[in-house]
């Protein structure tokens, strides 16, 4: 394990400058406005679900939950606690990212309903919630892992992508080298970063998935990549 740099000692970006007058102030302000992001992501959450609970359950039934037989659907409600709350988290994203609300006169996108609303949140919080929509949810391979501090990803399958190193140290500790998870990556202060949303997928699955993936294309990406990943959560796998 890497040995922690201190607060006094030159920074190991080779700038010449104390670490605590470089590279630590700039991770601090990255942290605090990785902070308000999440926060305002969470208000915006709670507010969508608590305001078109009727209508989100339609959605849930119709779009999130489709194809899938009773079994299944009972499989994914006795999940363990801590799979079904990264589910939840999975399911209300998606439901602002992509989806739409039956039975509303006039606007029925949850992003815009959310931006349309008085809720209390500030520009950057609006700001990052709208990049929701433009940023696809994607497979990647964990490439490397920095344990508290950062991971690295890349597309999988690879096909010469960019490695994209993302600085956070929670969620680093989720992650191992060569894990693969579907992830919808946000840009912001010159940095990328989750949006929360996580889909583990095991390595005996990945195969058949990147099959389906391809299959489904560009427009059923993201729908496929769900349906499979609750199909496994559906089997407690």
């Amino acid at each position: 394990m890497a040995r922690k740099v201190q607060r006094n000692e030159p920074c190991p970006c080779g700038s010449g400058k104390k670490y605590k007058q470089c590279c630590m102030a700039k991770e601090k302000s990255l942290g605090a406005g990785r902070s308000n992001r999440r926060r305002g992501i969470q208000i915006a959450l709670g507010w969508v679900n608590n305001t078109y609970k009727d209508e989100i359950s339609n959605w849930v039934g119709n779009v999130w939950l489709k194809g899938l037989n009773e079994r299944q659907i009972h499989g994914i409600g006795t999940a363990h606690p801590g799979i079904r709350s990264i589910h939840d988290v999975n399911l209300l994203e998606m439901l602002v990212a992509e989806g739409r609300l039956d039975g509303l006169e006039g606007e029925n996108s949850p992003l815009q309903l959310i931006l349309d609303a008085d809720i209390g949140l500030d520009d950057e919080q609006c700001s990052y919630i709208s990049q929701l929509a433009e940023r696809p949810l994607r497979l990647y391979r964990v490439s490397d892992v920095k344990t508290n501090e950062s991971f690295t990803v890349q597309s999988h399958p690879e096909n010469g992508s960019e490695a994209i190193t993302i600085f956070d140290s929670s969620a680093s500790s989720m992650f191992d080298v060569d894990d693969i998870v579907g992830l919808r990556l946000m840009q912001s202060d010159d940095a990328w970063e989750t949006s929360g949303a996580i889909y583990h997928i095991p390595d005996e699955y990945v195969d058949q998935l990147v099959a389906i993936l391809e299959k489904a294309g560009e427009d059923a990406y993201s729908t496929a990549l769900t349906h499979c990943w609750l199909e496994l959560v559906a089997e407690h796998v």
